[in-house]
């Protein structure tokens, strides 16, 4: 067997050599780990920069009646009558395009008392568009309503009451705010009168904001809404605009 020799300069290199190379390896594994850091304490945005406005927060026994509209001049008008011949008030959320197309009615609404807000432009859903998307459809329907009734709205109801705080802090951009509603009377799905009434006038609470319609696809709400208004009544509540809702008590925003 042959034995190898190596003089004690080689092997000093050949050590030097090794442990340098296991320091490489040591530092790159050392870099590929993720330096530790502290989580970063972030604080919940408040309620208003998340949901819609649903209700007030009151003691007093108050309610807004609310009325979408986008489509038709059969139920906009039996509505409107309605509520006018029972001197009831109201807020009309209105979409720009039929507002644009019914000039003369909504003027009526704004001279008769009952408040003018928006419902934008294009009746989609607001977390389908961009911030800007959101805000050219508020703006948009903005200067038909402005233009008409001489007052800018403040409030909007998105589509569908689809928002998110992306689309709620593109609405404040521009100066509105996201409203929904607290009960919903279900008119929109023509469930039957007893059902839309039924609902309303158990689900209903100091300072709730309800949802109804008055496009001509919903067909029951001219039959459900004398007997909302007398029930209700009864009951004690009296029905005012958004605006003279929000002076009862706290706004409420949830989701």
């Amino acid at each position: 067997m042959r034995i190898i020799t190596v003089s004690y300069e080689v092997w000093r290199r050949t050590v030097t050599a090794l442990v340098m190379l296991g320091l490489v390896v040591l530092l790159g594994m050392t870099l590929s780990v993720p330096p530790h850091t502290a989580p970063v304490a972030t604080t919940p945005l408040p309620a208003q920069d998340r949901y819609s406005l649903r209700d007030v927060i009151t003691q007093q026994k108050v309610a807004a009646l609310t009325f979408d509209i986008s489509w038709g001049t059969v139920m906009p008008e039996k509505v409107f009558r309605l509520l006018k011949q029972d001197h009831v008030a109201a807020t009309f959320f209105l979409s720009g395009p039929w507002a644009s197309q019914n000039q003369a009615l909504v003027r009526q609404m704004a001279e008769a008392g009952f408040e003018i807000e928006s419902h934008g432009w294009a009746h989609v859903n607001y977390t389908g568009l961009s911030s800007e998307g959101v805000r050219q459809n508020i703006l948009r329907a903005n200067a038909v309503l402005t233009a008409i009734t001489g007052q800018k709205p403040e409030f909007v109801r998105p589509p569908n009451g689809d928002f998110s705080p992306r689309t709620i802090a593109a609405a404040r951009a521009v100066g509105y705010t996201t409203v929904t509603w607290g009960t919903d009377s279900w008119d929109w799905m023509n469930p039957g009168v007893s059902t839309i009434i039924n609902r309303v006038v158990t689900r209903i609470h100091p300072g709730d904001i309800v949802l109804l319609h008055a496009s001509d696809t919903c067909k029951q709400t001219d039959l459900a809404l004398p007997t909302i208004i007398k029930d209700l009544h009864a009951k004690g509540y009296r029905l005012v605009t958004l605006k003279e809702l929000l002076r009862t008590g706290q706004p409420n925003y949830r989701g």
